[in-house]
Protein backbone atom coordinates (compact mmCIF):
# COMPACT_ATOMS: atom_id res chain seq x y z
CA UNK A 1 0.00 0.00 0.00
CA UNK A 2 2.75 2.45 0.95
CA UNK A 3 4.70 1.61 -2.22
CA UNK A 4 1.62 2.32 -4.35
CA UNK A 5 1.04 5.69 -2.68
CA UNK A 6 4.69 6.74 -3.08
CA UNK A 7 4.78 5.53 -6.66
CA UNK A 8 1.77 7.63 -7.63
CA UNK A 9 2.99 10.67 -5.70
CA UNK A 10 6.45 10.67 -7.26
CA UNK A 11 5.40 9.59 -10.75
CA UNK A 12 3.36 12.78 -11.21
CA UNK A 13 6.41 14.94 -10.46
CA UNK A 14 8.78 12.85 -12.58
CA UNK A 15 6.58 12.88 -15.71
CA UNK A 16 7.49 16.54 -16.27
CA UNK A 17 11.18 15.56 -16.36
CA UNK A 18 10.89 13.02 -19.18
CA UNK A 19 13.09 14.00 -22.13
CA UNK A 20 11.58 14.98 -25.43
CA UNK A 21 13.11 13.74 -28.66
CA UNK A 22 16.32 12.06 -27.50
CA UNK A 23 16.57 8.46 -28.69
CA UNK A 24 19.45 7.07 -26.64
CA UNK A 25 19.98 7.69 -22.95
CA UNK A 26 22.66 10.13 -21.83
CA UNK A 27 25.23 7.86 -20.21
CA UNK A 28 26.91 8.94 -16.96
CA UNK A 29 30.07 7.47 -15.47
CA UNK A 30 30.12 8.08 -11.72
CA UNK A 31 33.41 8.37 -9.91
CA UNK A 32 33.64 8.96 -6.16
CA UNK A 33 36.89 10.83 -5.53
CA UNK A 34 36.72 10.74 -1.73
CA UNK A 35 34.46 11.87 1.07
CA UNK A 36 31.62 10.28 2.98
CA UNK A 37 29.76 8.50 0.16
CA UNK A 38 26.49 10.37 0.76
CA UNK A 39 26.25 11.59 -2.85
CA UNK A 40 26.85 8.08 -4.12
CA UNK A 41 23.97 6.78 -2.01
CA UNK A 42 21.65 9.47 -3.40
CA UNK A 43 22.75 8.57 -6.93
CA UNK A 44 21.99 4.89 -6.33
CA UNK A 45 18.53 5.90 -5.10
CA UNK A 46 17.91 7.48 -8.51
CA UNK A 47 18.31 4.13 -10.24
CA UNK A 48 15.31 2.68 -8.40
CA UNK A 49 11.65 3.54 -7.89
CA UNK A 50 10.23 6.11 -7.52
CA UNK A 51 12.81 8.21 -9.40
CA UNK A 52 13.39 6.14 -12.58
CA UNK A 53 16.71 7.50 -13.85
CA UNK A 54 16.46 5.35 -16.97
CA UNK A 55 12.95 6.55 -17.76
CA UNK A 56 14.15 10.14 -17.51
CA UNK A 57 16.68 9.55 -20.30
CA UNK A 58 19.84 8.69 -18.38
CA UNK A 59 21.90 5.59 -17.77
CA UNK A 60 24.93 4.68 -15.68
CA UNK A 61 27.91 3.50 -17.71
CA UNK A 62 30.16 0.74 -16.39
CA UNK A 63 33.27 2.24 -17.99
CA UNK A 64 34.30 5.77 -18.95
CA UNK A 65 34.60 4.66 -22.58
CA UNK A 66 30.83 4.22 -22.71
CA UNK A 67 29.96 7.52 -21.04
CA UNK A 68 28.83 10.90 -22.32
CA UNK A 69 29.31 12.73 -19.01
CA UNK A 70 31.62 12.24 -16.04
CA UNK A 71 29.69 12.53 -12.77
CA UNK A 72 32.07 13.37 -9.92
CA UNK A 73 31.19 13.27 -6.24
CA UNK A 74 33.41 13.83 -3.22
CA UNK A 75 36.44 16.06 -2.75
CA UNK A 76 39.36 15.40 -5.05
CA UNK A 77 41.91 13.44 -3.04
CA UNK A 78 45.54 13.36 -4.09
CA UNK A 79 45.31 9.60 -4.63
CA UNK A 80 42.22 9.87 -6.88
CA UNK A 81 43.48 12.75 -9.05
CA UNK A 82 45.28 10.44 -11.53
CA UNK A 83 42.29 8.07 -11.58
CA UNK A 84 39.95 10.95 -12.39
CA UNK A 85 42.31 12.15 -15.14
CA UNK A 86 42.49 8.64 -16.64
CA UNK A 87 38.68 8.33 -16.62
CA UNK A 88 38.36 11.71 -18.37
CA UNK A 89 40.90 10.75 -21.04
CA UNK A 90 39.15 7.41 -21.65
CA UNK A 91 35.83 9.11 -22.46
CA UNK A 92 34.94 9.73 -26.12
CA UNK A 93 34.34 13.28 -27.40
CA UNK A 94 32.10 15.18 -26.92
CA UNK A 95 32.15 14.83 -23.16
CA UNK A 96 31.29 16.85 -20.11
CA UNK A 97 31.67 16.94 -16.37
CA UNK A 98 29.04 17.15 -13.64
CA UNK A 99 29.93 17.93 -10.03
CA UNK A 100 27.50 16.40 -7.56
CA UNK A 101 27.59 17.80 -4.04
CA UNK A 102 29.48 20.55 -2.26
CA UNK A 103 32.60 18.43 -1.85
CA UNK A 104 33.02 17.93 -5.60
CA UNK A 105 32.47 21.64 -6.18
CA UNK A 106 34.68 23.29 -3.57
CA UNK A 107 35.87 20.59 -1.19
CA UNK A 108 32.90 20.96 1.16
CA UNK A 109 33.75 20.13 4.75
CA UNK A 110 37.08 18.63 3.66
CA UNK A 111 38.61 21.68 1.97
CA UNK A 112 42.26 21.52 0.98
CA UNK A 113 44.80 19.75 3.16
CA UNK A 114 47.61 17.22 2.98
CA UNK A 115 45.26 14.54 1.56
CA UNK A 116 42.71 16.48 -0.48
CA UNK A 117 42.98 19.02 -3.26
CA UNK A 118 39.50 20.42 -2.55
CA UNK A 119 36.86 20.59 -5.26
CA UNK A 120 37.00 20.79 -9.03
CA UNK A 121 35.57 24.31 -9.26
CA UNK A 122 38.97 26.01 -9.64
CA UNK A 123 40.54 23.21 -11.69
CA UNK A 124 38.23 22.39 -14.61
CA UNK A 125 35.25 23.76 -16.51
CA UNK A 126 32.13 22.23 -14.96
CA UNK A 127 29.15 21.68 -17.23
CA UNK A 128 26.60 21.14 -14.44
CA UNK A 129 26.81 22.00 -10.75
CA UNK A 130 24.58 20.09 -8.33
CA UNK A 131 25.16 21.69 -4.91
CA UNK A 132 24.06 20.17 -1.63
CA UNK A 133 25.38 17.95 1.11
CA UNK A 134 24.22 15.69 -0.41
CA UNK A 135 21.80 16.93 -3.06
CA UNK A 136 18.48 15.09 -2.97
CA UNK A 137 17.65 12.61 -5.74
CA UNK A 138 14.93 14.98 -6.94
CA UNK A 139 17.42 17.86 -7.21
CA UNK A 140 19.91 15.66 -9.05
CA UNK A 141 17.27 14.46 -11.51
CA UNK A 142 16.05 18.02 -12.10
CA UNK A 143 19.61 19.16 -12.78
CA UNK A 144 20.25 16.27 -15.14
CA UNK A 145 16.96 16.95 -16.94
CA UNK A 146 18.12 20.54 -17.49
CA UNK A 147 21.01 19.11 -19.55
CA UNK A 148 18.57 17.47 -21.94
CA UNK A 149 16.40 20.58 -22.14
CA UNK A 150 19.44 22.78 -22.75
CA UNK A 151 18.59 25.25 -20.00
CA UNK A 152 21.45 24.53 -17.61
CA UNK A 153 21.91 27.29 -15.08
CA UNK A 154 25.32 28.20 -13.72
CA UNK A 155 24.30 27.04 -10.25
CA UNK A 156 21.12 25.24 -9.34
CA UNK A 157 19.90 26.43 -5.94
CA UNK A 158 19.84 23.82 -3.18
CA UNK A 159 16.37 22.78 -2.07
Amino acid sequence: MIRAVLSVAFRQNMMAMKPAGRGAPLMLFHIETGGCGGCGMELRALASAPYDLGGAGFGLANTPAGADMLLVSGPLTRMMAPVLQAAWEAMPDPKGIICMGDCALDGGVFGENYATLGGLERRVTIDLRLPGCPPTPTDVLAGLASLLRGDVQDDLPPA
